[in-house]
């Protein structure tokens, strides 16, 4: 028993003794994981609707790995902004985080690309223009101007026997008069091109598409019906708009021109004590009196 406890002790000393001299030989080698490449992606930073026109705001950055980089996705180029990289409207919802691709915006080629680009509340209208109208061809998509009206308009002053109200309305209006019936309109389009040309060329187009809301659509359809048209291009930057227009539209109230004659008669019968009464009109075959009252 003594002889087989003793070896049996000799035994586990031996297997202890090989085990560490094993051991002792290997170190750990540390688990090394490789990280995976990554680039940047353009994504919605909020929930986008259909027609948002891409700003900064609505776009950030966010890593994506490189392998997982599908075809569409808009990768980041040194550190451009994502505005610089990215420009147009969206032609479906997206929702905060979705990527944001190529398929999902309007291309400037597209027939819709014109219905995409207006504001909310805009309408788009066509007028016939021609070199002497649009700036020689300087009006281009994105411009802006203004909108003149040329029109005739004739007056009849119901006594003739008052030449004072006759020099009156001759030294106001002979035939023709011109004013500016829209402001600070966008240009979205020369023809069928939505696209700026090279800057270093000129284009006379036929038709000009211009960006107004309703009452302007309307205040256009009426003035070409009443007269010649003009764009009057202006200076880039400048927003400044002179002149509010009525809340009516009317062949009357799209231009101005009856008001300022009225107010020459009232002025000119409290001068000369002149009391007549009514003022005829003349617009086509129609002929339209009113009274004037002091």
């Amino acid at each position: 028993m003594i002889v087989l406890a003793g070896g049996f002790l000799i035994a586990v000393l031996v297997a202890l003794l090989v085990q560490a001299g094993l051991s002792g030989g290997k170190k750990e080698q540390p688990v090394i994981l490789q990280e995976e490449a990554k680039v940047q992606i353009v994504v919605a930073s909020r929930d986008l609707k259909t027609g948002t026109e891409l700003d900064e705001e609505s776009m950030k950055w966010q890593e994506w790995p490189k392998k997982a980089v599908f075809p569409g996705a808009i990768v980041r180029e040194e550190e451009k902004k994502a505005s610089e990289l990215v420009e147009g409207r969206l032609l479906r919802d997206m929702k905060m985080g979705e990527p944001i691709v190529t398929s999902a915006l309007v291309p400037k080629t597209q027939g819709n690309f014109l219905a995409a680009s207006l504001n909310e509340g805009m309408r788009a209208v066509s007028i016939k223009v021609a070199a002497s109208t649009m700036v020689g061809g300087f009006v281009g998509p994105n411009d802006y101007v203004d909108v003149l009206l040329t029109y005739k308009q004739r007056f009849n002053y119901g006594n003739t026997d008052n030449s004072d109200m006759q020099n009156t309305l001759e030294m106001t209006i002979d035939n023709l008069a011109t004013e500016t019936i829209l402001q600070n309109v966008k240009v979205l389009a020369v023809d069928q091109s939505a696209i700026r040309g090279e800057e270093d060329k000129v284009k006379v187009g036929k038709t000009v598409t211009l960006e107004v809301d309703y009452k302007g659509a309307e205040t256009l359809a009426l003035a070409t019906k009443m007269g010649d048209l003009s764009l009057s291009l202006r200076r880039l930057g400048d927003e400044t708009v002179l002149i509010k227009r009525p809340p009516v539209t009317t062949d009357a109230r799209v231009v101005n021109i009856d008001n300022e004659i009225f107010d020459e008669i009232i002025n000119s019968q409290e001068n000369t004590g002149q009391k007549t009464k009514t003022v005829r009109i003349y617009r086509g075959d129609t002929v339209e009196e009113l009274v004037v009252s002091p």
